[in-house]
């Protein structure tokens, strides 16, 4: 039961917790969330998209952690520490579950931990990396057209997935797959402080952005595109809470990235970052320094170009010129889809929402006729309510995305 004897001087931070069956597939129905810590026990009961209702709990500076349990019938339990929850933001803590193939009074329960957060532990020491001499990667043949299916020639793609290895780089370890989106959202999560100005926060992601596409784009690494480590990448925990500004910050900027400096090079910058910038590293951006900047006033471009201009010239940010999704090139959609549009890309997406509405009950069926009406309007708005989308109602880029890669993923899991 919900603990409501809080100081009300105390300061608070929300959290939800959302619980799902593989790639968010599958939300699970019902299931048994407790959250203790700080002399708070909850439970709660996730609904029919497997969300539980959002809490307010004590929260200090940085974060106060919390323990979370979950327990489904048919699924193996999970006991998660060191949940993440930040004054004045709204917590989001994905619970991936695995089915059991024990009885429920015998089945296992999975340990997790989530690591400190990166900004409250000692700087790592990273190899040094000059980014202006790194190579750009011999031409490959590919094995998918050279242009996207609307006739323009293929750029830098967004990859759908990352391979993210769990070591040092020559030491043997799991390999994991990931959704891109997912990756870039966990890591600003466990390296950037949620509750900065959003100014800072571009910053901070465009830098994880640029970075992780550069070491996927020159393939830094054989078998897998980025480590889980932060003395040679980011850190990534795939437990990591993650807060629902930056989630909407990371689907608005996910396919954009900071130029190289030399016009003949198509790479991404290796834009790297630290939490104390020092003049000794003059090529790095200062997380808590871009902080103080944004208070100041600075926009996200400000800000980069306040740490890297010296080094590599004025900041150009630009954007993939495509997707994969399912392995092939997709165009992204050039226009807002919205109440009164019609056409084959609007009946696209009331097709999609069909399908997730399958798993997502909460979302009602519609006419696949092309004619985006009211109740389309409907669908979409809780769509975007589910997946931390504002609720608009209209089919913008990052809804379009969002959309695409669930019914995708449904695809691949039931087809």
């Amino acid at each position: 039961m919900y603990n409501h004897n809080l100081n009300t001087r105390q300061s608070t931070g929300k959290l939800m917790v959302f619980v799902f069956g593989g790639e968010k597939v599958k939300p699970i129905i019902g299931a048994k969330v407790t959250i203790t810590g700080h002399n708070q026990n909850v439970t709660l009961e996730t609904n029919e998209s497997g969300q539980t209702q959002t809490v307010v709990l004590p929260a200090g500076e940085p974060y106060f952690a919390y323990s979370v349990n979950v327990s489904a019938i048919g699924y193996n339990s999970v006991k998660l520490e060191g949940v993440q929850v930040v004054p004045n933001t709204t917590g989001i803590q994905e619970i991936q579950m695995t089915l059991s193939i024990q009885t429920d009074n015998d089945r296992s329960t999975e340990e997790y931990k989530i690591t400190p957060h990166k900004l409250t532990q000692p700087e790592a020491i990273k190899p040094v990396i000059d980014p202006i001499v790194i190579p750009d990667p011999q031409p490959k043949p590919l094995p998918h057209p050279q242009s996207l299916p609307d006739g323009s020639p293929i750029g830098l793609l967004i990859p759908e997935y990352i391979i993210v290895h769990c070591g040092a780089p020559q030491e043997p370890a799991a390999k994991i797959k990931v959704k891109f989106t997912d990756y870039i959202t966990k890591v600003a999560c466990a390296e950037i402080h949620p509750a900065w100005h959003p100014e800072a926060l571009k910053a901070n992601i465009l830098c994880i952005t640029s970075y992780t596409l550069n070491k996927i784009f020159t393939q830094a690494y054989l078998g897998f595109d980025v480590t889980c480590l932060k003395q040679f990448d980011f850190r990534y925990n795939h437990f990591q809470t993650t807060y629902k500004n930056i989630i909407e910050l990371v689907d608005t900027l996910f396919n954009q990235y900071i130029k190289h400096p030399d016009h003949e090079k198509k790479q991404p910058l290796l834009t790297e970052y630290r939490a104390h910038y020092t003049r000794k590293k003059p090529c790095k951006l200062g997380q808590f320094k871009s902080q103080e900047l944004a208070k100041k006033g600075y926009n996200y471009l400000d800000i980069l170009n306040y740490f890297y201009d010296l080094c590599f010239g004025p900041i150009r940010i630009t954007s993939g010129s495509g997707v994969i999704f399912r392995g092939r090139p997709t165009p992204t959609l050039e226009t807002i889809l919205k109440e009164g549009s019609s056409g084959s890309d609007v009946r696209k997406i009331q097709v999609m929402l069909n399908e997730i509405s399958k798993r997502y009950r909460k979302i009602p069926k519609i006419k696949e006729d092309g004619n985006f009406i009211n109740i389309t309007t409907e669908a979409v708005k809780t769509f975007q309510q589910i997946f931390s989308i504002p609720q608009d109602g209209n089919v913008d880029f990052r809804t379009w995305y969002k959309i695409s890669s669930l019914y995708y993923s449904i695809l691949a899991t039931y087809r």
